[in-house]
């Protein structure tokens, strides 16, 4: 029997390749959209400033993302899937299936609960600052850097009305674990329009003080807007690579 020759270990630039080709694939990087400084996406990847550079330029080698240079300049996702995203992606997610399953697993439970502790807990100043986040989510339009921020500040702010800070900070380690460090949820169209009806649904039933309403609301909007788009991403690289085997 022949044996095969030691497997290839990728650096840690190409890793990083296969995170965002995914994170592309998924919705979270959109075409058009601008990306972070350097130094801010490095930070938010947790990866040095140089394995970033590297990725980004085997990106735009790949035809995912354009770089301009100079002052007005930057990077700006170019395309959403290319010949070989199938393989980045299965080399991404597929070894990593196990944990991704414990995490959606435990996101199903947390998430639900915290928002139910905020419906009990929540004081008009944590009220304000939840509407406050829908609100800015809403007016974001097409931004996608505006409505980042707006919906990792109402996840924060929800969170934050449970007046535990291990809940904040739980919150914000399992978005970022289960976006690949982007800190972006899938998007298109219609995602928008529902997370827009369940962002505003959650909060009047925090703020009805409704445990039940909040936490069943929080359950669906993870799963619908976040776990589903991740199963369907596998089924499609699946296919893909059984397609490919044929």
């Amino acid at each position: 029997m022949a044996q095969s020759g030691p497997m290839k270990v990728k650096s840690a630039a190409e890793q990083l390749v296969d995170r965002l080709i995914t994170a592309i694939a998924l919705g979270a990087l959109l075409p058009g959209q601008k990306l972070p400084p350097e130094r801010e996406f490095a930070a938010r990847l947790n990866v040095s400033r140089t394995t970033l550079r590297d990725a980004l330029h085997q990106l735009e080698s790949l035809g995912y993302v354009s770089i301009t240079r100079g002052r007005s300049g930057g990077v700006r996702v170019h395309s959403t899937w290319g010949p070989e995203s199938g393989s980045h992606i299965r080399s991404m997610l597929l070894p990593r299936w196990q944990h991704l399953t414990w995490l959606f697993d435990l996101t199903r439970s947390l998430l639900p609960m915290i928002a139910g502790i905020a419906a009990q807990r929540r004081t008009d100043e944590h009220i304000g600052k939840i509407w406050a986040a829908v609100e800015a989510y809403e007016q974001a339009a097409e931004d996608r850097d505006v409505m980042r921020m707006a919906d990792h500040t109402l996840h924060s702010a929800i969170a934050e009305a449970t007046g535990n800070p291990y809940y904040v900070s739980m919150d914000s380690q399992l978005r970022i674990q289960l976006t690949f460090g982007t800190d972006s949820l899938p998007y298109d169209t219609d995602i928008r329009q529902r997370a827009l009806d369940d962002h505003r649904a959650i909060a009047q039933a925090i703020e009805a003080g409704d445990s039940d309403r909040a936490a069943e609301l929080t359950l669906h909007h993870f799963v619908d807007l976040a776990e589903k788009p991740m199963l369907r991403l596998r089924e499609r690289v699946e296919a893909a690579g059984a397609s490919e085997s044929g």
